[in-house]
């Protein structure tokens, strides 16, 4: 592979470890932005048939709703739909269930009222696969419905195989019903409806390049926001998407893009993940998601500069609400018995249900084991889990599908519905099944390769740039190197919290940076200083010992100048 594509034994080593053998993946997974789909028409189940019921709607003015959901998939999702059946001359209006009042996906009182309000095409995107007796109710009031949708089925088992159990719909796009033929699997809401979008505009005969265009984009913030497997199609979308992001021609998306100071600049995937979406989700998390697509749909710029504004303020509230409700309920599991356990269940009502599902996952990350967080809702209690590799939230859940409302998702995450006299039945059941052993309960680095410091410079991170875009099943390539010299090091930043240090490893001298380091950093001087010398010794910017890291290889740029710099995400004294 380092032969044949030219590059270096570290960036094959990381596409290697990725799964791609062969040069055609090699250049697919580099080349990603001109790599071409798979044949939606011809693979994914009832596409074909989701298309042509959507063409005879149109052309007979029926009246048809897109309901969506509250989180981007779910808002860029809707945005695709209304705007591509708008562009089509469809009679269309958009449908977003309020979280606290509604809660995840069709209900049946939503579904009465816009069938008074005369919709007679019902199409639901990143939510329906499970609404079977939401869908039962529309189909008994004349609707017809199409489902788009990437959540898993609900199942039964029939001997050692498992039987999917699907709404009544007249069409159900879902590449992971187990009958769909279609190859990749891990499309989210967004991409999906993107493709199915571009399918229906060809099939109606309309040009728009620009939608198509603004489509993409909204695809690709959804890609990159609903955390799916950054491979193959996601992957392209993704590329593609960023490639012509900053020049979109969506008034919502330039509005938002200005007003969190992005506008003009080079966009990667973290300004979609950590910026763009926390800000689409706010909406749905504080007030109504229906501000977000209002936004995507926007064509006053003036408007669009009001939403975009709006969202900002409540991204900034629900921070500080998530940052207080996250550190109480750490806090808590350090002194409470639920915290022992390995799967943390935890129900607080002074959490507002909209954020339970950043606070789980920010539970998760700090003691490393599944976390669901429940809290007070207006009928009943509900929760939302986040989980870790190896443990199946969605299928563990599904074995206690007996004590909910409702619920869905994925492997790594889902929601649900409970009532309150259940949540103990729930702790206890999920412990109890829990089969996670304590390697399992450990986070661990996967280096790449072990490097030496004289395979590390500017062409190598320019190598591993091209790998980008990064996330969920394409993550930082990290390697390691063994005795390392720290030559010196400070303390920096405005509160003091970051660690840079020169490192030297058989001549060669690097730059390196830790944002999350310096409580290790201390806990090893104090290990080999003792506690008291270790103020002191943080002052004198020298460490005689030698130790072992793990980094990403990224470029610095300052004043013009780039050079090499080490993110260092772990370290120890070398042995």
């Amino acid at each position: 592979m380092q032969q044949v594509l030219g590059i270096t034994e570290a960036t094959a080593a990381v596409l290697a470890n990725r799964g791609i053998a062969t040069r055609q993946q090699a250049m697919a997974f580099l080349k990603a932005e001109q790599a071409p789909f798979y044949d939606t028409l011809g693979q994914m189940k009832d596409a074909k048939k989701a298309i042509a019921l959507l063409e005879e709607a149109i052309l007979k003015g029926k009246k048809i709703a897109v309901y969506g959901d509250y989180d981007v998939d779910g808002v860029t999702s809707t945005s695709i739909w209304y705007k591509t059946i708008k562009a089509c001359k469809g009679n269309v209006i958009y449908y977003i269930p309020h979280r606290q009042k509604e809660g995840y996906g069709l209900n049946v009182e939503a579904v009465e009222e816009l069938h008074k309000k005369g919709i007679e095409v019902l199409l639901t995107c990143d939510n329906g696969i499970a609404a079977l007796e939401e869908v039962k109710i529309a189909k008994q009031l004349q609707m017809e419905v199409i489902i788009a949708d990437h959540h898993e089925p609900a199942f039964e088992k029939e001997g050692e195989n498992r039987k999917d159990i699907l709404p009544a719909a007249d069409a159900i796009v879902d590449p992971k019903q187990r009958d769909c033929a279609y190859p990749f699997k891990m499309l989210c809401a967004g991409g999906l409806s993107y493709k199915l979008a571009m399918l229906l505009l060809k099939k109606m005969g309309v040009c728009h390049k620009a939608l198509e265009e603004e489509c993409l984009h909204l695809a690709a913030l959804a890609t990159v926001c609903d955390i799916v497997d950054l491979m193959e199609e996601n992957r392209t979308i993704v590329k593609k998407g960023l490639k012509t992001m900053a020049q979109t021609s969506n008034i919502g998306l330039q509005a938002l893009l200005n007003e969190t100071g992005l506008l003009g600049k080079t966009l990667t995937e973290y300004h979609m993940g950590f910026v763009i979406g926390p800000c689409v989700n706010a909406a749905g998390r504080l007030e109504t998601a229906k501000t977000a697509v209002a936004l995507f749909c926007e064509d006053n710029m003036e408007k669009a500069r009001e939403y975009a504004r709006i969202l900002t303020e409540q991204n900034n509230e629900r921070k500080e609400m998530t940052k207080k409700a996250a550190q109480k309920l750490i806090e808590e599991a350090q002194k409470e018995q639920w915290g022992k356990e390995n799967v943390l269940v935890v129900f607080e009502q002074s959490i507002h249900e909209s954020i339970a599902g950043i606070v789980a996952g920010r539970v998760k990350e700090r003691f490393y084991k599944p976390a669901i967080v429940i809290t007070k809702a207006e009928n009943m209690a509900k929760g939302s889990g986040r989980s870790i590799e190896g443990y199946n939230m969605f299928e563990e859940l599904y074995a206690c599908k007996d004590l909910f409302s409702k619920f869905g998702g994925h492997p790594m995450a889902a929601g649900l519905s409970i009532p309150y006299e259940n949540i103990e039945a729930l702790r206890k059941r999920l412990n109890d099944n829990c089969k996670l052993t304590q390697q399992q309960l450990m986070p661990v680095l996967t280096i790449e390769k072990e490097l030496s410091f004289l395979e590390i410079d500017m062409n190598l991170a320019m190598e591993l740039k091209t790998l980008a875009p990064f996330g969920k099943g394409n993550h930082v390539p990290l390697f390691g190197s063994k005795n390392v010299a720290v030559e010196r090091f400070s303390i920096i930043g405005k509160e003091k919290n970051i660690l840079r240090m020169i490192l030297r490893q058989g001549g060669v001298k690097l730059s390196a940076i830790s944002f999350d380091g310096l409580e290790l950093w201390k806990s090893i001087l104090k290990q080999l200083y003792g506690e008291q010398n270790c103020d002191a010794v943080l002052k004198t910017s020298f460490f005689e010992k030698n130790l072992d890291f793990v980094y990403h290889v990224d470029i610095n740029t300052f004043a013009g100048e780039s050079s090499v710099q080490l993110v260092l995400k772990d370290f120890r004294i070398s042995r």
